[in-house]
């Protein structure tokens, strides 16, 4: 007995699992309309018909085992024992507390078979909006319960309780009508009333919104007739305008009108063209730029290419160029002081089909550029004296308010920490430049030349100012007269008044630092250098040589955070001083063709196999050669290479003879049951160490399938008694001898302009004058790389005249063929045929 229990509890729990995975196909399919629907009524049985039961399951199983299974038209499900039981049909419904009861209807054929045609239509609806409808038709019936109501008396209630201003209450009643009634008119006014509610917080807001949304696609679905399917089109568009999908509403009420034109949808498709339509969302002018520009921004992106956008604006004069990138179009060639008028006309299309609905007038003024004042560099060297001048360039201005600051040597580091090094001054930055960083040591205006609207570079003649200053670093400041210095930052040029030139080098041996006068050119001896670290630790300190020369170890060049070298400072005693920024990027030559490669390392060893590929049983040769810091051969040096297969696993090592000059020569030898992948060879002087170099190679099973060859025959013409001798060298692209494969041969022959071929066929000689017709001769298998064989000319009877000869070959190997250009050669006029 017991074992039978167990028996009908396994069978019952694999069929509930096979059927809920049916319904749930049934529901993860793309249609939105379920075949099947359920209407449940509380705390009801229905007795009697019952199909096979299902004990010891869930509410949610049993529905989907019923709804799977098209014998089952409802069940009754019992709460208190969680037992299922499916039916075939309703004859009796008895109240029951703790047991809900559901029948099963199916879908309008006619529904279902439209479907997918409806669903095109709207394909410029989101994912998002579908899958919300299929998921409100799924769950409609336990959303809203049916209970014992008939459809009458629910669309009355429904009716009733708009009446009565409680509008929730309508929509819910009709939620639980459309359980019966699936009618494509009911979901369309279950729409119109979730909009028509009064939310009480933003949450059911958008709730109502989204089941107006989906309640709409589902009366589209269902619609047979344009009036309802307008309807519901309409209720859509404000459904999805009203979440903020004002562009999709466009696409809405145009498919509506499509189906039956209607003024109120016209309308409503007029205003939401001009709220969200494709339409000029804004413009700009540039009329700070020496050559200034109009730019108008549109609210969508235009045509990539193959539209010339200049013929849909108009403009006032010629000489202007229209320019359209993204959602823009610029005009340029416009002129400061003048006004324009420029048409945008209808019909200017944007990228996804809208086009402009009406002409645009816009009407704009190019003002002057703003007066404003620029330094052309980040900082300057000046030497001492009264020529010394920097330049700055000014637009609309005839002076500008100067200030020059020192800054105290200890607090470069933090200047360029703080970013305060060639950049712009804001109020505050100024402040601190003045406070706590340096000191304002002059202060005065600046003479600049003005041409209107025109960037003017002028040399700041500060030789007289700089005259008594002492060798430093210092800061000018640039402001325009009159100016807020709230909304604006000041121009700052920084310079140092030195007559030391410094350069640096970073290789593996240390700081190389190089200091010339730069007055004379002629090394500074005798200067003290100093690397300084990023939090302002003087590293190192070393004294420039005869030659200007003074290097740092490799070690003070590789500390890490706050000790890493940013500053290189040098001083001539009290008479002079320079620094260098090693945190700014170095000068690259890369661009200038001369990029060089990194600085060696002292163990400098390169590694190369002949080829990148190899298939299993092959040998790899591979070379390496040791060299140290100056290129010069590593001689006597223990080097291991170790070979990795591709999970890792090292497969070998072996210790490198030196074979002179630092070279070293061995091989690889793949077994057949070599592992399919990446190979890796590293190289070391230390096991335990890192590798010195490292090396990859390819393992594959592979034939290639592009073949090459070459084509000899003795030079000047043939006659066609003649056998020449033909000569065939084959070989794979990437260098194996190309043995083992077929030689096919064609040859042809032109007489004139006319083209005359010759086939074999049993035996005998065929002539065509019509086509490439050839004569053909196929070949046993290269056993060689190399093939040689006679070229037969095909010989008939013909009249005398120019002729040529021609010869293709090709080889082949498992779809492998590669044609080679044909061979030429004339045939002498005299010959007979």
């Amino acid at each position: 007995m017991v074992f039978s229990q167990l028996y009908v509890r396994l069978v019952n729990a694999l069929l509930v699992l096979g059927l809920t995975l049916l319904g749930t196909s049934l529901f993860a399919q793309e249609s939105i309309v379920p075949e099947r629907r359920l209407s449940i009524s509380q705390n009801m049985d229905f007795p009697g018909k019952d199909l096979q039961p299902l004990f010891e399951t869930t509410y949610k199983n049993c529905q989907m085992s019923c709804l799977g299974d098209a014998g089952c038209t409802a069940f009754t499900f019992n709460f208190k024992s969680n037992a299922c039981f499916p039916k075939s049909d309703v004859s009796e419904k008895i109240p029951f507390e703790g047991a809900n009861s559901a029948q099963v209807f199916d879908t309008d054929p006619a529904v279902l078979a439209r479907q997918d045609a409806r669903l095109k239509t709207l394909k410029f609806l989101s994912s998002r909006y579908l899958n919300e409808a299929r998921s409100q038709a799924v769950n409609l019936a336990r959303n809203y319960i049916t209970n014992q109501w008939s459809a009458d008396q629910l669309i009355e209630a429904s009716r009733r309780a708009r009446t009565e201003g409680r509008t929730l209450d309508a929509m819910k009643f009709m939620g639980a009508t459309l359980n019966l009634t699936d009618a494509a008119d009911n979901w369309a006014e279950m729409a119109r009333l979730a909009l028509e509610v009064k939310p009480k917080d933003n949450a059911e807001k958008r709730r109502m919104q989204q089941i107006a949304t989906s309640a709409s696609i589902n009366s589209y679905m269902r619609g047979d007739n344009p009036a309802i399917l307008v309807s519901a089109l309409n209720v859509l568009a404000q459904g999805v305008e009203k979440r903020g999908n004002g562009r999709t509403a466009i696409s809405v009420l145009r498919l509506a009108q499509s189906i039956q034109p209607r003024l109120e949808t016209q309308e409503a498709l007029d205003r939401v063209v001009s709220l969200y339509g494709f339409r000029l969302a804004e413009h700009s002018i540039n009329n700070n730029a020496a050559a200034p520009r109009v730019c108008v921004a549109f609210s969508e992106y235009l045509v990539k290419a193959g539209v010339d956008y200049g013929d849909y604006v108009r403009l006032p004069s010629s000489g202007l160029v229209v320019e359209s990138d993204e959602n823009q179009v610029c005009i340029s060639g416009v002129k400061h002081g003048e006004r324009y008028r420029f048409t945008f006309r209808a019909g200017l299309p944007a990228d996804s089909g809208e086009k402009l609905m009406k002409s645009v007038d816009l009407n704009v003024y190019i003002k002057d550029r703003d007066p404003s004042a620029r330094f052309v560099g980040r900082a300057y060297v000046l030497p001492k004296g009264e020529a010394a001048a920097i330049p700055i360039v000014t637009v609309n201005l005839s002076e500008v308010d100067l200030k020059i600051f020192k800054v105290g040597e200890r607090n470069l580091v933090r200047s360029v920490q703080n970013r305060l090094f060639g950049n712009p001054l804001a109020v505050w930055e100024e402040k601190n430049l003045a406070d706590t960083v340096g000191a304002e040591v002059w202060s005065g205006t600046g003479i600049v030349a003005r041409e209107v609207n025109r960037d003017v570079t002028t040399a700041l003649p500060v030789g007289d100012a700089i005259a008594d200053f002492e060798p430093g670093v210092y800061v000018m400041r640039a402001r325009v007269p009159g100016a807020d210095p709230y909304d604006s930052t000041a121009a700052a040029q920084w310079f140092i008044v030195t007559d030391l030139g410094l350069s640096t080098m970073l290789g593996n041996d240390g700081m190389h630092v190089f200091v010339r006068s730069l007055n004379t050119a002629n090394a500074k001896a005798g200067v003290i250098v100093q690397m300084v670290a990023r939090n302002n630790t003087v590293l190192g300190e070393a004294v420039t040589d005869a030659q200007g020369y003074a290097r740092f170890a490799a070690g003070l060049t590789r500390g890490a955070a706050g000790n890493s070298p940013a500053m290189i400072t040098v001083r001539d005693g009290d008479n002079d001083f320079a620094f260098l920024s090693l945190t700014d990027a170095a000068f690259d030559l890369s661009d200038r063709g001369v990029e060089g490669r990194l600085s060696p390392p002292p163990i400098d060893v390169f590694l190369t196999t002949d080829r990148g590929a190899y298939r299993v049983g092959e040998t790899v040769y591979a070379t390496t050669l040791a060299r140290d810091a100056k290129a010069e051969a590593l001689e006597g040096l223990p080097l291991t290479a170790i070979i990795t297969r591709p999970d890792g696993v090292e497969f070998s090592r072996e210790l490198l003879e030196d074979g002179g000059a630092g070279g070293r020569v061995f091989a690889v030898n793949l077994p057949r049951s070599a592992q399919r992948g990446t190979w890796n060879i590293g190289v070391y002087s230390d096991v335990d160490a890192g590798a010195l170099v490292r090396q990859k190679f390819l393992v594959e099973d592979f034939t290639p399938e592009r073949i090459d060859f070459d084509l000899t025959l003795k030079d000047g013409p043939i006659t066609v008694d003649d056998v020449p001798l033909l000569s065939i060298d084959a070989r794979y692209l990437y260098g194996a001898p190309g043995a083992g494969l077929t030689v096919e041969a064609e040859t042809r022959v032109m007489l004139g302009l006319t083209a005359i071929a010759a086939t074999v066929s049993d035996g005998k000689m065929n002539m065509s004058a019509r086509g490439w017709n050839l004569l053909r001769v196929n070949l046993l298998p290269m056993k060689m790389a190399s093939y040689r064989l006679g070229w037969l000319c095909p010989i008939w009877a013909t009249p005398r005249g120019p002729s040529r000869c021609c010869l293709w070959c090709a080889l082949a190997k498992v779809r492998a063929v590669r044609w080679n250009a044909r061979l030429k050669r004339t045939l002498p006029p005299k010959a007979s045929f």
